[in-house]
């Protein structure tokens, strides 16, 4: 009874998911939606950047953008916060990776040239949860004045 007990109660390691290649696309896709979103205002420019960054940059195929971009748009719509994408970004990225997604939601922040206190607040945020420093944060917001 006792080793019944033990075995009902106690608490085994789960092994870490292997995430899919498409879920840590659909994560990063999904910060830039928040990125382009977070002053009230997605524009084209910056929808199409965020199309250019996955074709280019993430190495996604442009018949597959399609599929992933709308599977980001559902769960960016439905997601109250970032962390849900930050925490995929952190378990599955080094750090120069996750200072490149840093740079591309950066990029898209600034690409209208103006930078609200919606967007700050987004970059300060996106910054810490991806345990970026201050100093690389800052050195990165700089590429774009």
């Amino acid at each position: 009874m006792m080793k019944f007990l033990k075995n009902l109660f106690s608490v085994e390691e789960k092994t870490a998911d292997i995430i899919d290649n498409s879920d840590l696309n659909i994560a990063i896709i999904a910060i830039l939606l928040r990125a382009s979103s977070i002053d009230g205002n997605k524009d084209e420019l910056e929808l199409g950047m965020i199309k250019n960054i996955a074709i280019t940059d993430l190495n996604i195929k442009e018949d597959e953008f399609d599929n992933l971009y709308s599977r980001a748009i559902e769960e960016e719509d439905f997601s109250a916060d970032i962390y849900k994408w930050t925490k995929i970004v952190n378990d599955n990225c080094d750090e120069n990776l996750k200072l490149n997604i840093f740079r591309l939601a950066c990029k898209i922040v600034n690409a209208d040239g103006n930078i609200d206190p919606f967007e700050s607040n987004f970059t300060r945020r996106l910054s810490g949860l991806l345990y970026i420093t201050d100093k690389q944060s800052g050195e990165i917001k700089k590429e774009f004045k």
